[in-house]
């Protein structure tokens, strides 16, 4: 197979889902002629087309009401009343008016959010933070043709903020106030000055001749005309390849691997890697950033090697669907200058061809940003067709999701990409070598690009001295739930949840002063937390006993206490690992007050999971149902303590370990977290659902 960039780049262009969006843009729903005429002019099966489209929550199947309400269902938003809401305006019973409950809308912080779609009117239109009587009389509005001016997410500050948007006191933008790419440019400069022992090595393998030198730089710049000092050392080895003998003798692969730990984009990634500081995967699964992205520039080079197809691509993942989660937004909002400039990094350190930002249907204005940057960076030079700093075409584009909480899996937003039903693939091969058409694909969250540039111009250092308490570095959270001020906040590593609670700079305290009973370290994913955490009991040798050892001693805890008040926990990866019992620390923090019944949040997580489980997995598919099915006959009063007590728990304990172990994604993993938290930590509130006799029958 000829190696495809000797001819140019060839893009990667999803062509189905842009079809159907365009068609649902023009129509207001997949209109079946529309789509036949796709089908006919595409080649396309009809088949297809309808099996994609009714897989994604965004794509209608038939034509809406005039004015169509969905009210998001979610933690937060359910905990502002959203149930009253939808019931409220279904009371309306009009025929123009369609209502649904819909899962996150990602405005957590104005809870609870309503989105609202007008015949006519492409863009949908957002009301948040209003009372169920406010909403009626503004949905009315829209119905008489007189719809309220909408809320807008630029317009929202409800913290203080710097110029550049974001939290005051935030170190992530490096730039002042002119954002030029300095980042990329030193990546650049480096690679420029610099050759790398594989680039000889394809050299080698292209039969480009080494001891001519023009040849040899074009080869080590894949043809960039750039001019730049070869280093004495590589020239004899060019001599020592010619006169020993080459690839016969083997003595150019221990060379190569000695280079390679001297080559260019490993200074950057070592930048990368400060101990204790590491860039990590700021999803939630804090993976070191910096492997993901060695382990894409070393299969490009497999593939070039082989002269294979020598595409790659790097993938901005901002589905940022989860409940409680909504960081993302801002980021991409305010600098989108940064994740465009991650995301060129990341092309220029591993090789890739191609950048994509993946942003979910519902973030308008963060779509519109990004796309208004991406023609800035291609206006001077830094992606696009003509990108002349780098010196050869990267084409960095806005894909947008149709929507679905499993897209923001990262094989499942893959296999969106492709052009088919986001379901999670099993692994492995991972992404990393089979991603993106079965091809390198580096996926990573929106605030791991954003953080590169900073990593990329001040250093690993600088960042390590950001933390406090000990610990390095910072992140972004977004806090919701029963918190005076909701928000995004940047926040040093280290911060305990009390300073961030109820900090002046952060969430200014409990709302209405009520005492905190329960925490939410990872939107549903990672359940619910007690007020004072049991402190496990660790074995001898068990590495967490030093994370746990390490805290009290910071914060004048006794050791042989049994609980941790939660306000002293630090808010650190490790340390949540090591004393939570989902070991979760994730973006999205939801805050419960005294008075919550945690049951019923419990059963509304649950709830979100069936929902949005894609089908693909028996286990997930049903366990989610039946956990479903369970809460509410919980809320019903149907089960009786005997019964639960005897059949019920033993039952939940084997469905619990049958989905954990058999799910092929983390949406299934996640199913029996929330009420099995419950059920640990929140007995009290589990024995006032239960009734002395069973009022129901089979579950």
């Amino acid at each position: 197979m000829s190696n495809p960039s000797a001819a140019g780049p060839q893009y990667y262009e999803a062509t189905l889902l842009p079809a159907l969006l365009e068609i649902q843009r023009r129509y207001g729903y997949l209109e079946e002629g529309a789509l036949r005429k796709h089908s006919e002019r595409s080649g396309v099966p009809l088949h297809r087309l309808q099996a994609v489209g009714s897989f994604f929550p965004h794509f209608r199947l038939a034509p809406q009401a005039k004015v169509a309400v969905r009210v998001c269902r979610d933690m937060a938003c359910h905990m502002a009343g959203s149930a009253e809401v939808i019931e409220k305006l279904r009371s309306l019973n009009r025929p123009d008016i369609t209502i649904q409950g819909t899962s996150c809308l990602g405005r957590c912080d104005r809870a609870p959010a309503a989105c609202v779609s007008l015949t006519g009117v492409e863009q949908e239109q957002y009301y948040l933070g209003r009372s169920a009587e406010e909403l009626v009389r503004m949905v009315e509005a829209c119905a008489a043709g007189a719809p309220p001016k909408p809320h807008h997410d630029t317009a929202h500050c409800p913290a203080p903020v710097k110029a550049d948007g974001l939290p005051a006191g935030s170190i992530i933008n490096p730039y002042d106030d002119n954002p030029d790419y300095a980042a990329v440019r030193k990546a650049v400069k480096l690679r420029d000055a610099s050759l790398d022992a594989l680039e000889f090595q394809l050299a080698i393998k292209n039969q480009w001749n080494p001891t001519t030198l023009e040849y040899f730089r074009r080869a080590a710049l894949r043809q960039l005309h750039v001019d730049f000092p070869v280093e004495k050392p590589m020239l004899a080895a060019v001599r020592n390849w010619q006169t020993e003998g080459g690839w016969s003798k083997g003595q150019d692969s221990a060379w190569a691997k000695e280079m390679e730990k001297k080559g260019w984009s490993e200074e950057l990634l070592a930048e990368m890697e400060v101990k204790g500081a590491e860039l990590r995967g700021m999803g939630g699964a804090g993976i070191p950033a910096a492997g993901k992205w060695r382990d894409v520039r070393n299969a490009v080079r497999t593939a070039r090697m082989r002269s294979r197809d020598d595409r790659a691509f790097i993938v901005v993942n901002g589905d940022e669907s989860e409940p409680g989660t909504f960081k993302d937004r801002e980021l991409l909002l305010r600098t989108p200058y940064l994740i465009v400039e991650g995301v060129i990094l990341a092309g220029l350190i591993t090789d890739a061809t191609e950048g994509f930002i993946f942003i979910r249907h519902e973030y308008e204005e963060q779509i519109d940003a990004c796309r208004a940057e991406i023609r800035r960076a291609e206006d001077h030079g830094f992606c696009g067709e003509n990108a002349f700093i780098l010196g050869r075409p990267f084409r960095v584009s806005v894909f947008v999701s149709p929507g679905g909480y499993i897209c923001g899996e990262q094989s499942a937003l893959i296999e969106a990409m492709s052009d088919h039903r986001g379901e999670p693939r099993n692994m492995p091969p991972k992404l990393e070598t089979n991603g993106l058409l079965d091809l390198p694909t580096l996926v990573s969250n929106v605030e791991t690009f954003a953080w590169a540039p900073f990593f990329c111009i001040r250093g690993g250092a600088a960042y390590a001295r950001e933390g406090v308490n000990g610990h390095k570095g910072r992140r972004y959270f977004s806090i919701s739930g029963d918190v005076a001020r909701p928000g995004v906040y940047e926040v040093p590593m280290g911060t305990t949840v009390r300073e961030l609670i109820e900090g002046e700079a952060y969430c200014q305290g409990m709302a209405g002063g009520r005492a905190l009973k329960a925490f939410a370290p990872s939107g549903p994913s990672g359940g619910f937390l007690p007020a004072r955490l049991p402190v496990p009991q660790f074995r001898p040798g068990d590495e967490r006993a030093k994370v746990w050892e390490a805290l009290a001693a910071r914060r004048g805890i006794d050791l042989a206490s049994k609980t941790v008040d939660i306000l002293d926990m630090e808010l650190d990866l490790d340390l949540f690992r090591a004393l939570s019992p989902t070991s979760s620390l994730g973006a999205g923090l939801v805050v419960y007050a005294e008075g919550r019944d945690m049951v019923e949040q419990a059963v509304n997580a649950t709830e979100f999971y069936r929902n949005e489980s894609c089908g693909k997995c028996v286990p997930c598919r049903l366990g989610s149902q039946k956990y479903a099915s369970l809460g509410e006959h919980l809320l019903n009063g149907a089960i009786s303590a005997e019964r639960w007590k005897n059949e019920l728990e033993p039952l939940l304990a084997e469905l619990d370990r049958a989905i954990t172990l058999t799910s092929i994604c983390g949406l299934g993993v996640s199913v029996p977290v929330p009420l099995r938290t419950v059920m640990t930590f929140f007995r009290e509130d589990l024995e006032k659902h239960l009734s002395p006799a069973a009022k129901g029958g089979k579950l």
